[in-house]
């Protein structure tokens, strides 16, 4: 079995595995939800049989959820859902591991394009998606086999937009699952763990001191959120650049300075995008930008940075340091981190891995929900009960006991109701 594993996937080195192991048991340790509750739900038969394609960022906490959902059965294909965050070790270890990988680290973009179609063309039953990437290649150049899904887990407010456009125009015949819109996954997730990894990353790459340092930050969603708490936490100045007034209001309210997009990047440092959208960074704002100005994309899409149209105006473009390149963009100088890509994984090592717990144990149990649910077509969100499950064992975990609603503290309304 494992040898076949090994012809049909395209790795960059099999000889790299054993720090994969190390990294992927690691993540294990550091994963009591996933390991332990949402284990014993799973079991061993409900997926048994099922083809499960799993399309996250390639990185040891994705490959611990890949390593969950086979050991319940299933039968699992795995490939990145950016390049640039794919760790070659650790695919070579799921390979060894007996999981069908198709990916390598900074692969060009056709090569990319041709891993998804390769995940594709395993017939897939369930996808477990990050930004839809494989949702959308399969509906555009597999149409038969998107048309045979079963079932759709999207971990990315992005791609739980673009699942909703889909069902708006019809064109969404299976169930999907928006694990994003879990409280267990962007209460967390998309705050705490894109704010902690983002602002790890770019002190990894730059060894700036952010102590009074300006930092201006593009889109105040759940991820905006999380990055403008830890800039103003570690000493920092957050200035935040919203298009959606009621978000703008929610950012002044928590204390950041709001701003539009010329008057902030004018006198921002550091430049971070987090609109899960493109552009947000392009060619009408290079003249607004600051000298010297550092760039970092903590969004979804490698394009939130128009980097292509940098290198397009730039007269001369050279790596400061690993991590950091440099365009001169009508003499002055522009940095961006991790090429473009998502900073905080492609730059970084990502979310840490207790915050992936409650992520994972959403996609996990949400895999489950669809495979053995009755769900019609559509976007779903996972039920409460199991997003309280979530919280519960984690709290377990951590030694936390909470309270419970006692017979005198219950609301009047439940004698009332109860006596109709």
């Amino acid at each position: 079995m494992k040898k076949n594993v090994s012809e049909r996937s395209r790795i960059a080195d099999p000889i790299l595995a054993a720090s994969g192991h190390a990294a992927i048991d690691w993540a294990g340790r550091f994963s009591p939800v996933l390991n332990g509750a949402v284990r014993d739900r799973l079991g061993t038969s409900d997926l048994a049989g099922k083809r499960i394609a799993v399309v996250i960022h390639l990185e040891a906490k994705t490959a611990f959820l890949a390593t969950v959902l086979a050991d319940a059965g299933a039968e699992v294909i795995a490939a990145g859902s950016n390049p640039h965050s794919t760790r070659d070790d650790v695919c070579a270890a799921l390979v060894e591991r007996g999981i069908e990988v198709h990916a390598s680290r900074a692969s060009s973009a056709e090569r990319w394009e041709q891993d998804l179609l390769a995940v594709a063309d395993t017939e897939p039953d369930f996808v477990v998606d990050d930004g839809a990437e494989l949702t959308m290649r399969m509906m555009k150049s597999r149409p038969a086999l998107y048309g045979r899904l079963q079932g759709v887990s999207e971990e990315t407010t992005t791609g739980v937009a673009r699942l909703r456009r889909l069902e708006s125009a019809g064109r969404l015949p299976m169930p999907a699952m928006a694990a994003n819109d879990a409280a267990c996954k962007h209460l967390f997730d998309n705050r705490y763990g894109t704010g902690q990894s983002t602002m790890q990353a770019i002190l990894a790459l730059t060894n700036v001191r952010m102590s009074g340092l300006v930092v201006a930050i593009v889109g105040y969603g759940w991820v905006g959120r999380g990055i403008a708490t830890y800039v103003r936490q570690m000493g920092a100045r957050a200035l935040v650049i919203e298009v959606d007034p009621i978000r703008a209001l929610e950012a002044h309210m928590d204390g950041n300075e709001v701003l539009n997009a010329s008057d902030a990047l004018g006198r921002a440092e550091v430049v971070i995008t987090a609109t899960g959208g493109v552009r947000a960074i392009g060619t009408a704002h290079f003249d607004a930008l600051a000298p010297g100005v550092i760039l970092a994309n903590a969004g979804h899409h490698d394009l939130e940075i128009d980097v292509p149209a940098l290198q397009a105006a730039a007269t001369q473009a050279r790596e400061l340091r690993d991590g950091v390149m440099q365009y001169t963009v009508n003499g002055k100088s522009i940095n961006v981190l991790a090429g473009g890509a998502l900073v905080n994984i492609a730059g970084g090592l990502g979310h840490p891995i207790q915050i992936m717990d409650l992520s994972f144990s959403v996609q996990a149990l949400a895999c489950h929900e669809v495979i053995t649910g009755d769900y019609r077509p559509g976007v779903h969100t996972l039920p409460h009960e199991l997003d309280q499950m979530i919280a519960r064992a984690k709290l377990e975990s951590l030694g936390v006991a909470i309270d419970h609603v006692t017979a005198d503290q219950a609301d009047p309304i439940d004698d009332l109701l109860e006596s109709v």
